[in-house]
Parts: structure tokens; C-alpha cells; sequence
């Protein structure tokens, strides 16, 4: 029946009731806001003929319902290549639309449903969820769709959670044990007991059915939508919002249900187990497919920071001991729960349940790492059905992975809902939940930390009274890699046996010269992987790496932005020499390029003391990537080659230089000190810093201090210190634009590198040759 019930299209999936209601959400969400909107274009009424771009241009022009309805529309036009025009009252015209790819069209669908998302849009959100399932203009990702799904039950929308439950690993765990129960009531005989369980997190829902009924398998309305990884919240009394159904509330009635008839009717007793990840390994092995992995290395996350520290102290372990002792982990003690735990170190063993040191020794070394920044979580699975991993830095420096199960932020939300509303603080404290990576890692990968999880999935309850004040986090930042803040994207190295990492952007690692897909840190881990690799190794060195399209909320690591301007090396401006190995000592020097010689070769004069004239190629030779935009009744625009004010990739911020810019056409002194400290004290004033920040970054022997935190823009870097080491007498002094760019490039480092909130140093020299 389930495997029937998924090879149906998800719209027929929905329950009847749930098709009333998304006929009503989508004549409020979608038709009533699109009406409105379209008329307040000066449309004429619901026969005028309307184009896919047409919604597209106005879904672009702001925030509002109406935007929202007409990126919705478009999305479900370009995802069904609907592309002819229509009308609002459904009929649908022959004539017009776009004949573009159907890649193209996946893209753009993609695009404006993310759009619509991201505001809010109920609806959107389940459109969302399914490409990532379906892999429509993104690398399908089971978990990020599960995520938008929830996000959707949340917001309230109607048919979401039929669609979770269609793709979320709680139900088929809940079926599992329904499927156990129909095998051994065969042999059973009455008065006996059946064990129920399994090393998953239905288990330990399973193990609070008295709670689930008493909740009738709902919880009270969540804080919100999106996860806010705050911690300390006033208690929230929220009467009249709806509650939060439970993922799998179906399976769970009907298995429960099952088990109170055979009670009745067999005198068959059942006992529920808890098992934490690892145990039970044949039972998990043989549900593990032969699926082959990803051509692509495996993608990593930061979780948002940890608001809260939960490190574990000996004070903390023995008021938890003492709280936990009721309890029920004893097998012998059924008046409670008949709740045994089994874990990796103990199934094998004649005693089973209580305390596991191993296991709160483990507990006490995640939620140190968490504390720390130390951390991160995997984007989607290396091998399928092989989980999820995390990898942190340990107190020795050593690099450790372990798995997790994959699920979605919001089936381990309802698990601790369910411990929440056990009424007992021992079942919430983290060092509880840390002993298991599969319920603790998807808390972290939304959360940042588990109290800031207990306060979301439980607002209404006084988490300062049960429990005490969050304890703020002022452990400094101690990040996987230099550079690594939450948000930021990495790349594991490509050997299985490895857990190196570099950030995304980075070309630290290098590629397989015959597939150009998988990179490795190094020769000897492609020499290791090559027996796994060899069988996946058959493509041509013309495809590209898939891009994951690394779209997050919590914002991350963009595409690949289009050029602007072509670097060409003119004459009279400034470059940098590099790559000569002949004369290595005049690399890292600044020259003023000349006229070309024979050969394609180009004079440059050095700027230091000699001034040298060299014949130089031009690959030996880097252009300083700034260049100056004139507006027509406008004051000038200095940019990067991607066009942008503020580049990442290029590592430029030119913000204070064109305040600067916009003085003196507005016919101010911007070359005054109080004018070039005013421009300083806006642009820093307006950055958003994170606690802790990349303070811990050093500075690199043989790089002056402008080059902090610039190891992952090693040609940026390198052009910079050039830069900083040219003379300011009167002979040797930069160019303009060379200035300009000294300039923003110490800008961009003085916003994150966090070390020292340093000024423009050049600002005012750049201000000078303004005038």
C-alpha cells in the first residue's frame, strides 16, 4: 500500500478534506491577492491577456501578497511549461509565450518559487519542497524538502503535512514496528511480551504514547515558522493559533491502536526499547541499498551559531543522575513506561538500560564542539541511505566524523515536543538528547543549540523556572577552517578516508584530471579512493560539477557571478608581476604598464627604487580588477569586474569610496579629515558583526596586517601586498585606480576579519585625487 500510495502524483495523495482547504488558501493566498494586483496595474478586467513575463516583472517588484501570487503563478507556469499567455478567469490562450529549454524553464520555476518561499507563501513552500524532491532546478535533496515542507505545516498550510508524511522517515519507522507486530503475533502466546523499538527516534516517540494521547497526537502551536536560535524568550500565550500536527500521526493512532486490541483481546503485553544510533548494526545494515554515491564531493554547512552553552560540567552530570533516576530505564520496572535504552556499548551485554559513561562521555565532547563553533553538518548523504555525517575538531585537534540519520528539522522537533510535554526536565536537558547523533545533529543543523530548540517547539512553558537561565555563550570561536562562520558552505576532500575540508568557493583541492567532477586534498587520497572512484570515473573532462544551488535562509556561499569587464592589461595603469622564474625576485611587484613590444610581450616599469624596465608576458602579469563607472548626472561609480559595489569573490568593498565620490559631486570637501571619518564611522556603524567573529585568525608570516583573513583569496592577497609595500613618496606613488583599489581591498578585510576595526588608511590619499 505505501509503495502504491508514493508512485502516485502528490496531489493525489491529499485527502479530500485537505483539497477543500487548498482550494480555499488558494483563492486567498493566490487568485484574490492576483486580482487585485493585476487591476491595480491598469489591467482591464479578468479577459485581458496576461504573459508569463508579465507576472515575472511585477513578482520582482516588491514584497507584498500580490508579489507573492504573481511569483507563485509563475513558478507553476514555468515548472508545468505553461508558457502561452492567459487569462484570470482560466482560459488560456494559443498565442505568445517563451520557447525556451526545459532546463531553463526548471531554473526559472525553481527561482520564483524560492521567491515566493521565502516570503511566506504558504503554498510556494510545498511547491518548493517538491522540486528539491523531484531535482527541479536544483540537486534534489530529500532533507532540504522535507525542510520547506514543514516550514509549510507551520505556517498552516493546507496539505503539507500529507506530503511530509508521504517522504519523512518517522511514519515508514512507526510502519516498521507495526510490520514487527503482524510477524510475531503469530507465535505469540497470551500472557507473553513483545519488545518494540528500533535505533531510530520513532522509537523514543513510540516510548511517550501516553503523552501522544493525551495530546491527541498534536502539540501546542510552535513559536513560529522559521527557526530563530534564540534562547531566554518570554513565554508566549498563544490561544487561537493552530496546533502542531505530529509527523506520522496516522501510523502512530493505528499502531497504537493495534496494540491496545491484542492487550485486550490476546492479554499480550508489549514493551517499548529505545535504541541510540550504532546499536542494533545487522538490523540497520540490511536496510542500507547498493545505490552508488555522488560523482561530487560531499557538501558541508556551519550550523547558526550557539546561542546558549551547554558544555557539560560535573555539577551538571550529577543533578542530571539525580533527575534521571525516575526514569523508567529499567526493563523490570513496568508500572512506568516499560522504556529500556540500548546503545553501542551496552547491547551486547547482559545489562541492558541504565547509565552508559561511554555515551555521556560522547555527549559531553558534542556539545563541547557546538559551543565552539567547531562543527559541521553534511548537505545531503555521500553514500544514499547511509545517513548524514558530521565533522568536528576535538580539545586534541583531531578531525572527527560520525553519522546521523537524515532527518528533517522537523520530525526530531516533534520527538522533543513529545519529551517536553513529558512534564519531566530530565528528558529535554542536552545532555540527554546529545547522547544520540541522530536526534541531536538535526536540532543543531536549525537551532544552533538545543535550549534554543526546547524554547521553539515549547513557547508557552516557563523553560526559566524548569530548568534555569540559558547560560550565554561566551566561548571563543574556534571554527573547522580559518573563515568558517555559520551559514558558510565547505567541501569535503574526495577520499573517503579523509575529513579535510575547504570552503566551497576555494580552489584548495584539486580536481580528477579525467572527470573534472571529484577533488581531492591531495595525491595520495586519489591514490586511496581510486579503487571507489575508478567505477564512477566515466565522464568527459567537458561536464561540469553539478551545482547544488546552495539556497538557505540562513544565507550561504552565491553562484557564480557573471563578468562585467574583461581584465585587459591597458597602458598607463598598474599591475602586479607574478609567475616569473627566471627573476623570481620581481614577483610581488607593482609596475606601470608600457607599450608592447615584439612578441606580444609588454614594458613594464617597476615602481621601487631602480625602476626597472622589464620585458614581461602578459600571463605574468596581473590587472588590479577596479574600474570607475561615469553616470550621467550622477558622480562617478568605482566597481569591481563582476560590476558589484561589494564583491566577496574579488574581495573589494568600495562603499566609503563612493560616499566619497557622491561628496564631491554633491560639492562637499571630502578630502577634510572629519568628511573621511564620517564616511568611516557610517560604514562601520552599518556592519552586523557576530560574537566572536574570525578573531582567532593569525597573521601569516611574510604578510603585512592589511592581508588578515585573505588565505582564501590567495591572488587578492598577493596583489595587496604589492600594494602596501609600493612607497608613498611623490615618484613612486600608485595610480588612481590602484589606490582605489589598496583601499577597498582594506576595507572589505576591516569588516570581517574582526581583529581590529581599522580605518581606510588610503581613504584620504583617494580623497585627494578626487579633486
Amino acid at each position: 500500500m505505501g509503495s502504491m500510495m508514493r508512485s502516485l502524483p502528490a496531489e493525489q495523495r491529499l485527502s479530500r478534506e485537505s483539497f477543500h482547504d487548498r482550494d480555499a488558501e488558494n483563492r486567498e493566498t493566490v487568485q484574490k491577492p492576483l486580482t487585485a494586483y493585476v487591476l491595480s496595474k491598469g489591467m482591464q478586467g479578468l479577459s485581458s491577456n496576461l504573459s508569463v513575463r508579465d507576472l515575472a516583472k511585477w513578482a520582482d517588484e516588491g514584497n507584498g501578497p500580490g508579489n507573492q501570487a504573481c511569483a507563485f503563478i509563475v513558478g507553476s507556469r514555468y515548472r508545468h511549461r505553461l508558457l502561452g499567455d492567459f487569462r484570470l478567469d482560466g482560459s488560456v490562450s494559443n498565442s505568445g509565450g517563451d520557447n525556451i529549454p526545459v532546463l531553463e524553464s526548471q531554473e526559472l520555476a525553481f527561482k520564483y518559487f524560492e521567491r515566493a518561499a521565502k516570503l511566506g507563501h504558504g503554498l510556494a513552500m510545498q511547491s518548493l519542497g517538491t522540486c528539491f524532491d523531484d531535482g527541479v532546478g536544483v540537486k534534489s535533496n530529500r532533507r532540504r524538502c522535507n525542510q520547506w515542507l514543514w516550514k509549510s505545516v507551520l505556517h498552516g498550510s493546507a496539505g503539507a503535512i500529507e506530503l511530509l508524511d508521504c517522504r519523512a522517515l518517522l511514519p515508514l519507522e512507526i510502519r516498521a514496528n507495526e510490520g514487527m507486530l503482524q510477524q510475531a503475533m503469530q507465535i505469540l502466546q497470551p500472557g507473553q511480551t513483545m519488545q518494540l523499538g528500533g535505533p531510530n527516534l520513532a522509537a523514543l516517540l513510540l516510548v511517550f504514547h501516553d503523552v501522544l494521547r493525551r495530546e491527541n497526537f498534536s502539540f501546542p502551536p510552535f513559536a513560529g515558522n522559521w527557526a530563530t536560535g534564540t534562547v531566554n524568550n518570554r513565554v508566549q500565550h498563544l490561544r487561537g493559533r493552530h496546533r502542531t500536527p505530529l509527523i506520522g500521526e496516522k501510523d502512530a493512532k493505528e499502531l497504537l491502536d493495534k496494540i491496545q486490541f491484542l492487550k485486550r483481546q490476546f492479554g499480550v503485553n508489549f514493551k517499548f526499547g529505545y535504541l541510540r544510533r550504532g546499536a542494533a548494526k545487522q538490523a540497520t545494515a540490511q536496510t542500507r541499498g547498493a545505490d552508488p554515491r555522488s560523482k561530487d564531493n560531499q557538501i558541508f554547512f556551519a550550523p547558526p551559531f550557539a546561542s546558549c552553552d551547554e558544555r557539560v560540567t560535573d555539577d551538571i552530570i550529577n543533578k542530571w543522575h539525580d533527575q534521571s533516576m525516575r526514569l523508567a530505564y529499567s526493563q523490570s520496572d513496568s508500572g512506568r513506561c516499560a522504556y529500556f535504552v540500548l546503545c553501542v556499548h551496552n547491547e551486547g551485554s547482559q545489562k541492558k538500560g541504565g547509565f552508559c559513561a561511554a555515551c555521556e562521555a560522547d555527549a559531553i565532547e558534542r556539545l563541547d564542539v557546538i559551543a565552539r563553533g567547531a562543527v559541521v553538518l553534511s548537505l545531503d548523504e555521500d553514500l544514499p541511505h547511509r545517513g548524514q555525517a558530521a565533522i568536528f575538531r576535538d580539545k586534541n585537534g583531531a578531525l572527527k566524523i560520525e553519522t546521523w540519520k537524515t532527518y528533517a528539522g522537523g520530525e526530531a522537533e516533534c520527538v522533543l515536543a513529545a519529551l517536553a510535554a513529558s512534564s519531566m526536565p530530565s528528558y529535554v536537558s542536552p545532555i540527554f538528547i546529545a547522547q544520540d547523533p541522530n536526534f541531536l545533529w538535526p536540532l543543531i543543523a536549525d537551532h544552533g543549540s538545543v535550549r534554543a530548540a526546547v524554547e521553539f517547539v515549547a513557547p508557552h512553558v516557563d523553560w526559566k523556572d524548569k530548568i534555569g537561565d540559558a547560560k550565554e555563550n561566551e566561548q571563543k570561536q574556534d571554527p573547522i577552517i580559518p573563515g568558517c562562520r555559520p551559514g558558510k558552505y565547505l567541501r569535503k576532500c574526495g577520499s573517503g578516508f579523509c575529513n579535510n575540508l575547504e570552503h566551497y568557493r576555494s580552489e584548495t583541492f584539486q580536481y580528477c584530471s579525467r572527470c573534472n567532477r571529484r577533488k581531492y586534498c591531495s595525491t595520495k587520497c586519489q591514490r586511496d579512493d581510486w579503487p571507489i572512484h575508478k567505477l564512477e570515473c566515466n565522464v568527459t573532462s567537458s561536464e561540469t560539477e553539478a551545482d547544488p544551488r546552495l539556497d538557505d535562509a540562513r544565507g550561504g556561499d552565491e553562484e557564480a557571478r557573471p563578468l562585467k569587464y574583461e581584465l585587459k592589461l591597458e597602458q598607463g595603469e598598474d599591475c602586479v608581476v607574478h609567475g616569473l622564474k627566471a627573476k623570481p625576485q620581481y614577483n610581488g611587484k607593482v609596475g606601470l604598464v608600457g607599450e608592447s613590444t615584439e612578441g606580444g610581450r609588454i614594458a613594464v616599469t617597476l615602481r621601487y627604487n631602480d625602476g626597472n624596465v622589464l620585458s614581461i608576458k602578459p600571463t605574468n602579469l596581473y590587472r588590479i580588477g577596479v574600474f570607475c563607472r561615469k553616470r550621467k548626472k550622477k558622480s562617478r561609480m568605482f566597481e569591481c569586474r563582476h560590476g558589484l559595489e561589494v564583491c566577496s569573490d574579488c574581495y573589494l568593498d568600495f562603499t566609503t569610496i563612493n560616499r566619497l565620490a557622491k561628496l564631491k559631486y554633491d560639492g562637499q570637501d571630502m578630502s577634510s579629515a572629519a568628511a573621511i571619518e564620517q564616511c568611516e564611522e557610517i560604514y562601520f556603524a552599518s556592519l552586523s558583526l557576530q560574537p566572536g567573529g574570525d578573531s582567532s585568525l593569525s597573521l601569516d608570516e611574510g604578510w603585512p596586517m592589511e592581508c588578515i583573513g585573505m588565505k582564501e583569496h590567495p591572488e587578492q592577497r598577493f596583489i595587496l601586498r604589492a600594494l602596501v609595500e609600493v612607497k608613498d613618496d611623490s615618484e613612486q606613488r600608485l595610480s588612481f585606480l590602484a589606490t582605489v583599489a589598496k583601499t577597498a581591498f582594506i576595507t572589505y578585510g576591516g569588516a570581517f576579519t574582526n581583529v581590529v576595526l581599522r580605518g581606510c588608511a588610503k581613504l584620504g590619499d583617494v580623497a585627494q585625487m578626487l579633486l
